[in-house]
């Protein structure tokens, strides 16, 4: 982990950036209106079947063009972008990493399952040399549908958490109300991703952006020792929180 970020700097070339990759930001923001349209006949109930699906098969044209106008976008925008580099020192969270239901970092698998033997609701699904996963649980309150612990060289350094979404929360409500918590605890992150374009209108759409790529959503805190802890939405849709050991992780690598 290295300890500096690169902030970039847009210089002379925002002139030219605005001329040539401008035109992409307008295109998306136009099949973006359209595509709202397409969706809001959708949601017609008195629309027949083969109209549904005939919008339908609009609908999922309209926003396979979006993605790929976006990704033209993007490769504009580092093209044309003037980057001058400056290190600038990452803000870290002035403690050690959190434990996990008291198991230390570095730990054995055998110690870390005698931690976890009693936590309620807690069930062991899979084991190997390397990977100790349960099921169920819960993590800051939430449900969890899966932890998974890792091991390099018979110690803990790892731990991945996914939570369980449900009807009344979806996995960006949930991102959002664990990285409050989160937040009120640490501190603003060390790093942080969580914009998306302003045609984004709706939680369906964003959450399709993340699963296909073309947007990136998370919150990352440095503890000592570049140690991180991570929420994010992966590619699957689900919300996973990450403690990872850096020294440790490392020698893993």
């Amino acid at each position: 982990m290295k300890k500096f970020i690169w902030i970039v700097l847009i210089a002379a070339t925002s002139v030219l950036f605005s001329q040539d990759c401008g035109r992409y930001k307008a295109q998306v923001d136009s099949l973006m209106a359209e595509f709202n349209v397409i969706k809001d006949k959708m949601s017609d109930q008195n629309i027949t079947r083969d109209e549904y699906d005939d919008l339908y098969s609009i609908y999922t044209d309209i926003w396979s063009e979006i993605v790929e106008k976006q990704k033209e976008q993007k490769k504009c925008i580092e093209s044309t972008k003037k980057i001058v580099k400056v290190k600038v020192e990452a803000k870290k969270v002035d403690q050690s990493l959190p434990q996990i239901f008291g198991a230390k970092w570095g730990s054995s698998r055998q110690s870390v399952k005698d931690k976890l033997r009693n936590v309620e609701g807690l069930k062991i699904s899979d084991t190997d040399g390397s990977v100790l996963e349960y099921k169920n649980g819960k993590h800051l309150g939430y449900n969890v549908d899966k932890w998974q612990f890792n091991f390099t060289n018979k110690k803990l350094y790892a731990c991945q958490i996914v939570y369980s979404a449900h009807s009344k929360m979806n996995s960006l409500k949930l991102y959002n109300e664990i990285s409050s918590k989160l937040i009120e605890e640490y501190g603003e992150p060390s790093y942080e991703k969580n914009k998306f374009p302003s045609s984004y209108k709706d939680d369906k759409i964003k959450l399709s952006s993340i699963k296909n790529g073309s947007v990136t959503i998370y919150n990352k805190w440095l503890f000592k020792n570049d140690d991180v802890l991570r929420i994010g939405i992966n590619e699957n849709g689900d919300v996973m929180m990450t403690y990872l050991v850096e020294k440790l992780h490392n020698k893993a690598e």
